[in-house]
Formats: structure tokens, sequence, C-alpha cells
């Protein structure tokens, strides 16, 4: 059988980028080596929250991307979100001025009073913001809900071909394909791309104490639902990563953690870790995702010398692998920017409407070729 399209990588990008693209009538093949959320996404803490930042374009993209989230899971898979009002606090004294610009310069619904929570005073003394909505979404239930419609492969992918017009994926073939792969290794050369991997914890947990909101901090806290369960996390560790680490995760440290750092907010008594989620999530690193077409950087380098002596060359005269596209470097908000993403990739791939050029993977073309000329 020949798809329409490939999507390697079963996390939420690829799940969403699935759901986009079956909705709109293509046969899509969704492959992983693990399973559907298997991985970083499994771990996210999963929280639909805006970016508490000064401003700039990256924060306009996560309100953008959060109110659409927050509609999309509410209106879609109203069982799958707990949605709480949030709080979010300053971690350090110097990130006050920063929570107080985000609410000086945002259009969000604030809330005009805090919720009542058993915050320690210590975290009181920090400057917060009161969102009015925010969400908990459950991570493997959205994702399998998304990838209903696909074709699920269980593969490990280590290479793919095109010839005639055609992608070989594994045992299957399809006009194009969509790496959605995060922070673990490419099927095809990409030198000048360079993600952060960021590795993640989230425990699911139940406790005596109701909490009814969900809690920003040093970790994500999520409101307890009627039964006392609620979650702590991701707790992000940049220096772990399982592709080149000698000895194996420490999930008990990485737990104590979480729970250590989620007690300098707020006092919840008699927790009872349910489980564990661990996994490597992607960032770029100017921290804004990339989607859209995959470019040759080598044949880009020969067909455009002056590249490596720093000269300009538009998108348009790249050259790019085809029918090759990415979805990347989402980091711990994949979640919140997963499925605005998703849907612009598709309707670029379905309608042919442009892919917004900050969102363009070859904005890293020039600063690599200009490397591999010196």
């Amino acid at each position: 059988m020949t798809y329409d399209t490939a999507i390697i990588g079963a996390g939420i990008n690829g799940c969403a980028t699935a759901y986009f693209l079956t909705q709109g009538g293509e046969k899509v093949a969704l492959i992983d080596r693990e399973g559907i959320a298997a991985g970083g996404s499994g771990a996210a803490g999963a929280f639909v929250s805006p970016k508490f930042s000064k401003g700039g374009p990256l924060k306009t993209l996560m309100e953008e991307s959060y109110l659409f989230s927050l509609d999309f899971y509410e209106r879609r898979f109203p069982e799958l979100i707990r949605i709480a009002p949030l709080i979010h606090f300053a971690k350090y004294g110097d990130e006050n001025e920063k929570v107080r610009a985000f609410k000086e310069t945002t259009d969000l619904p604030m809330l005009s009073a805090m919720p009542e929570a058993p915050m320690t005073e210590e975290t009181k003394a920090f400057e917060h913001v009161l969102l009015a909505r925010s969400g908990l979404v459950n991570a493997q239930g959205v994702c399998a809900r998304l990838a209903e419609a696909s074709d699920f492969i269980l593969d490990d992918i280590n290479i793919i071909k095109y010839d005639d017009g055609v992608w070989s994926v594994g045992t299957i073939r399809a006009k194009r394909v969509v790496l959605a792969t995060g922070a673990y290794r490419p099927v095809v050369a990409m030198p000048h791309i360079a993600l952060r991997a960021v590795w993640g914890h989230r425990v699911d947990i139940k406790t005596s104490t109701p909490l009814p909101c969900h809690l920003h901090q040093y970790v994500s806290i999520a409101a307890t639902g009627a039964n006392g369960e609620g979650a702590i996390g991701a707790t992000h560790d940049v220096h772990y990563d399982p592709q080149t680490a000698t000895e194996p995760y420490d999930v008990e440290a990485g737990r104590a953690e979480l729970l250590a750092k989620a007690a300098k907010t707020v006092r919840l008594e008699h927790v009872e870790v349910l489980k564990d989620y661990t996994g490597l999530r992607s960032g770029s690193n100017d921290y804004y995702p990339l989607v859209g077409k995959v470019a040759d950087a080598e044949a880009s380098l020969l067909a455009a010398p002056g590249l490596a002596k720093g000269a300009k060359t538009d998108a348009a005269s790249l050259v790019y692998h085809p029918g090759l596209y990415m979805i990347n470097g989402t980091g711990g908000y994949g979640f919140v920017m997963g499925p605005l993403l998703a849907r612009t990739l598709a309707e670029s791939l379905l309608e042919g409407k442009a892919v917004p050029e900050a969102l363009d993977p070859t904005r890293f073309l020039h600063r690599w070729a200009k490397r591999v000329g010196k």
C-alpha cells in the first residue's frame, strides 16, 4: 500500500499532524519504535498554559497556541482535559519583574482573587499571575484519540529512501514523509539543525489535600480530581540523554526531586505516587519550533557556494528533499503548541498555505554554511 503521508514519531506533534491530515481525507501511516506517546510526550506534564515572559514573538505564538489548544482539546476530548484556574509564581526574586510585565502586556483573562490553596508562605511572597483557565491533558489518551484514523505501525525506522516519486519507509511506501522524531536521531541527515535534548519526568499522584487550581513554579502541579488524583511534572534535566548516558536514569532520585520542588510551593498531605513517566523532548536552539520543508543542506551548499561566505539566499532558492517535512522543537510546550503547529503544517500540505517564515527550519542553514566554509 502507498500512503499519502508517513509520519515518523507518534508523540503529540506527530499524532496531531496525523489528525489534521486524516481530517483532510489523507491516508496516513503513523510510525513509532515504541508506541503512541511512549517517549517525551508521554512523560510531559501536558499542561496547557501560555509562556509567562515579558514579550516578543515567542510569547505571541505561545498565547495563540494556548488559546487554540485549550479550545481544541475541550471541544474534541472534554473527558481528557482537566480545566482549572492556574497560579503561576515567579521562581526567584529577579523573576518578579518578568511576571509583572506579563500581566501588563497580556489580554488573557485573569482572576481577581487567588483561589484557596495551601501555598507555602515563601511562595506567597513571590509575584504571581492568576490565569482564569488552563488545562491538564491526559497525554496518552489524547495522542491515542488523535491517531485513531491513522494506521499505526510499530517500527524502528533508521533510514528512508526516495525513488521515482515515492518514499520507502520501513515496510510501507508514501508520497510524502513528515519527521516528528523529537530529540531522537533523524533518519535523514540534517547537519544544519541542532536540537536540545531535554529529559522529562512526571509523576501521577494521589493526595488527601484538595487542590482547586493548577500551580506553576519550580515544577507544575495539577489541580486534584474528585478522587484526589493529580500530577507533578515535568522536571527538566538538561544533562541527561539516554542516547549518550552510560548509566540509566535514576527514577527514584528524579521522583524525590519533583516532590521536593513541589513542596516548596504547596503543602500536600498523604501523597502517594501512582506512576512515573520519563522521556526525552527536544527544543530548538532559538526556542522557536521548526515546521515545514526539510532542506538538503549539502546539496544547497553545492548549488549556492556563496552560502559559505555568508551570502543571503532566500528559502525558495535552496535545495529541498522532495516530499520531506518536519515538525519539531516544541520542548516542554508540545501539548500547547502541537495542535496549532500541526494544523499549520496540514494546511500547507493540503491547501498550499504558506508556513510562517519564523517557523521555517531553513533559518539555521545560513549559519551552518558559514561555519562549514571557515
